[in-house]
């Protein structure tokens, strides 16, 4: 499985990962399976949804570690750049923090994102980290 583009699985996927009954286990690997959906007609729903389960205080770290992986994977937008700031910014675990910054690193060319990861240079856990993505970056920008 190469992509998620059945729209009818894409929405039971996303249902299993948010549905906080479930087995946090299984709600992982849902939001693993989501990083499939970049092409899918739902990425808007997807987006939305990994937004939503972020922000919620009361979530599961580990569930919203990989809702934030599954951005760093999937074609998102400056409102996810944004999520992903807010969370490193915020009080977050570690690991959930850590996805976050993978979204900057991964989405470097989406609009915010540079800006972020240059405000995070004096950060003390991600600092160096963004100064070594804008400088490995600052070559690929100078053919």
């Amino acid at each position: 499985m190469t992509e998620l583009t059945d729209n009818h699985l894409t929405q039971q996927v996303l249902d299993i990962g948010m549905n906080s009954q479930e087995d946090d286990l299984v709600r992982i690997e849902a939001w693993r399976a989501l990083g499939l959906a970049g092409s899918s007609e739902l990425l808007n729903e997807v987006l939305h949804a990994a937004a939503q389960l972020v922000r919620d205080p009361d979530e599961d770290e580990d569930v919203q570690n990989y809702a934030l992986q599954t951005l760093a994977l999937l074609p998102i937008t400056e409102a996810e750049i944004q999520l992903a700031l807010e969370v490193l910014q915020g009080n977050a675990y570690i690991l959930v923090k850590g996805a976050a910054f993978a979204v900057l690193a991964a989405h470097q060319h989406v609009s915010g994102a540079r800006s972020a990861l240059d405000s995070l240079q004096s950060d003390a856990d991600f600092g160096s980290s963004a100064k070594r993505v804008l400088q490995s970056n600052q070559g690929s920008d100078n053919p």
